[in-house]
């Protein structure tokens, strides 16, 4: 325990010589209550204020919107086996301001529910790691934020408290936001090496969270959340164990998470380029897994083996994001060319992406008279933990396979650009290529285990309208 505590107070001390930012306010904010354009083309939304009902409903500090996504995909070469695939997500949200509603200063709360449908790319047509759509799940319709939130002090300290996601506010880069693979969201650094996937999209969990404003711009944010999202361990899968996002699970330990960040011309009369940088530690207070030895000092491949991994105890790392924009096109607005890097370490015994690195750039405005699309390419890289790359290798000799694939790394590629047909309709075509799936793992199609998946090229598109 004493090695655990120390762990984190090493993170934690680590992160605080870091400048920290006055991060966007992730809070719902029912203030900005404007009449839309009556144009069905012009207005915000696809269905309209109704006759002005929904903007005198958000006077009152109600506000109730739904926005559906939804990805056209289509394998053309490598991976499991070629194919289509329609998947979607469509995303009902509540937000409250209870100072509106009952005169209580600074409480909010916020509630989502999603209906989530269609196949899944990477999961029955790729087999890799980094997830090609940020919308892939079982097909269900669920729960996912319930939470409430209180703001003191001008707005300077909030804290929250419900079942919350961690990919809503840590080791987010607002760059890399615009790509669709699950990556460039909450990294694979996180939700692969954390327990079904992590407090993430589609497994939020109970949590608490708390900020600190230290000035205009600089701010440090901590959150304790519930160890597996999933709930209780049994041989499903995660998402069939907590489906209707209703477990509320307390299982498995705590993770903690502490990110501070420094965020630059940030203000709107700020003429320099725009930037932020943020540095963050995270520590799972649980029991792993070695992915290398079992519990009795054999090799997990060695048939003798228990096939339980030697315990290992707790979990943890750090990692950065940086945006950094080169050219603004107006000082007024964020139209230009910005570069977004992100990076972790962690343990190699108990993590099957030990560090990894991803990259990119998003030029928004790029094209005269669309002010509000974006050019973006994105480049992720998750090395396999040299844990797995020597269970590999022990299992070509159990095997007497020296021929059998050892895993090194898989690599994503994307290049996506998103129109806005109007202020509620986005089209956004993308496309991925994906070296060595999987981390280049022998294809289970193929029968002789000697074969490993090959590299794959999806193309297709996205569609976001806001309801």
């Amino acid at each position: 325990m004493k090695t655990a505590w120390g762990f984190v107070a090493a993170c934690l001390s680590l992160c605080s010589v870091g400048s920290a930012s006055a991060q966007e306010e992730s809070a719902p904010r029912v203030d900005d209550c404007v009449e839309s354009p009556a144009g069905f083309m012009e207005r915000d939304t696809a269905f309209g204020s109704f006759d002005g009902a929904r903007t005198e409903l958000c006077r009152k500090g109600f506000q109730l919107g739904a926005l559906y996504t939804g990805d056209m995909l289509a394998n053309a070469t490598g991976g499991l086996s070629h194919g289509f695939k329609a998947e979607g997500r469509t995303e009902f949200d509540l937000d409250l301001d209870l100072d509106k509603m009952a005169e209580l200063s600074g409480l909010t709360a916020h509630a989502s529910a999603m209906w989530i449908y269609g196949g899944r790319m990477s999961g029955q047509n790729i087999g890799n790691l980094m997830t090609i759509s940020n919308l892939e799940a079982i097909p269900s319709l669920r729960l996912h934020t319930l939470w409430a939130q209180q703001n003191l002090w001008d707005d300077a300290v909030s804290f929250r408290l419900g079942q919350i996601a961690a990919d809503d506010e840590f080791a987010i880069s607002k760059t890399s936001a615009i790509l669709n693979n699950s990556t460039f969201g909450l990294p694979f650094y996180l939700s692969g090496n954390l327990p079904s996937g992590g407090p993430g999209f589609p497994l939020p969990t109970p949590g608490a969270r708390i900020k600190v404003a230290v000035s205009e711009q600089v701010s440090v944010m901590g959150a304790a959340f519930s160890g597996d999202p999933a709930g209780k361990f049994d041989s499903r899968d995660p998402q069939w164990r907590n489906h209707d996002g209703t477990t509320f699970s307390f299982s498995r330990g705590t993770l903690y998470m502490l990110e501070s960040a420094w965020a630059r011309n940030q203000g709107k009369d700020d003429e320099g380029l725009l930037a932020t940088y943020k540095l963050g530690a995270w520590y799972h207070s649980a029991r792993f897994n070695d992915l290398h030895f079992d519990n009795t000092g054999k090799s997990l491949a060695d048939p003798s083996s228990t096939g339980v991994g030697a315990p290992v105890r707790g979990n943890g790392g750090v990692y950065f994001v940086v945006d950094q924009q080169l050219i603004r096109e107006d000082k007024s607005s964020d139209q230009g060319l910005t570069v977004f890097m992100r990076g972790g370490i962690s343990p190699q015994d108990r993590n099957q992406v030990p560090w990894y690195l991803d990259g990119g750039f998003a030029y928004k405005g790029l094209i005269e008279g669309r002010e509000a699309d974006a050019l973006s390419l994105g480049v992720a890289y998750a090395p396999v933990s040299e844990a797995l790359v020597k269970l590999d290798r022990d299992t070509r000799v159990f095997n007497t396979q020296p021929n059998r694939p050892v895993r090194d790394a898989e690599t994503v590629v994307e290049l996506t650009y998103e129109s806005f047909v109007t202020p509620w309709l986005v089209i956004q075509p993308d496309l991925q290529y994906v070296i060595h799936p999987g981390g280049y793992i022998p294809n289970p199609n193929t029968g002789t285990q000697l074969q490993p998946i090959r590299d794959v090229f999806v193309y297709g598109a996205r569609t976001i309208v806001k309801f």
